[in-house]
């Protein structure tokens, strides 16, 4: 009876053992500890010209570099295969610089690209890559419609990802 007891220990020991083991390399999974994202969700009635969406980041780390992405959630309310959009980043010491961004958001044959759901699609367009931010502090980043009409229906969220490069 005793040696079953002590290989049911060992059994249990070596089964205690895998657990701990796939715990710890469960906990490396999750986002990398400077990655940042935030959305802001738009009116239902539209995104105006003169609508400005803002995006504080605050930054530590500025030996890194970071790839920035502008994140988008759109239906199929929206008429346009594209949208452009000024992108201002403004560092702590309010120096701007501003990019110009075409987001191609449908295919040629007007198929939706991204990912979704239903009517609701999201995608996520780098605009500048190896970015370092030269200080440390709040950074902002603004991002305005730059199409022709004054109100765009359909757009539903607009986002600032951040990522470890």
């Amino acid at each position: 009876m005793l040696p079953d007891r002590n290989r049911h220990r060992i059994k249990m020991s070596r089964v205690g053992f895998y657990i701990i083991l796939f715990f710890v390399f469960l906990s490396g999974c999750r986002f990398a500890p400077n990655e940042m994202q935030e959305y802001r969700h738009l009116d239902g009635k539209g995104w105006y010209v003169d609508s400005l969406v803002r995006v504080s980041l605050p930054v530590i780390d500025t030996a890194g570099a970071y790839d920035l992405c502008v994140g988008l959630r759109y239906t199929d309310d929206y008429r346009y295969s594209n949208l452009w959009l000024f992108i201002t980043t403004v560092s702590p010491d309010s120096v701007q610089t501003t990019d110009t961004l075409n987001c191609v958001l449908a295919d040629e044959y007007g198929r939706w690209l991204g990912a979704g759901i239903g009517v609701l699609m999201q995608q996520e367009i780098p605009f500048k890559s190896s970015f370092r931010f030269d200080k440390s502090g709040i950074w902002h980043i603004i991002v305005q419609q730059g199409m022709r009409d004054s109100s765009l229906v359909g757009i539903t969220d607009i986002g600032v990802k951040v990522l470890p490069e």
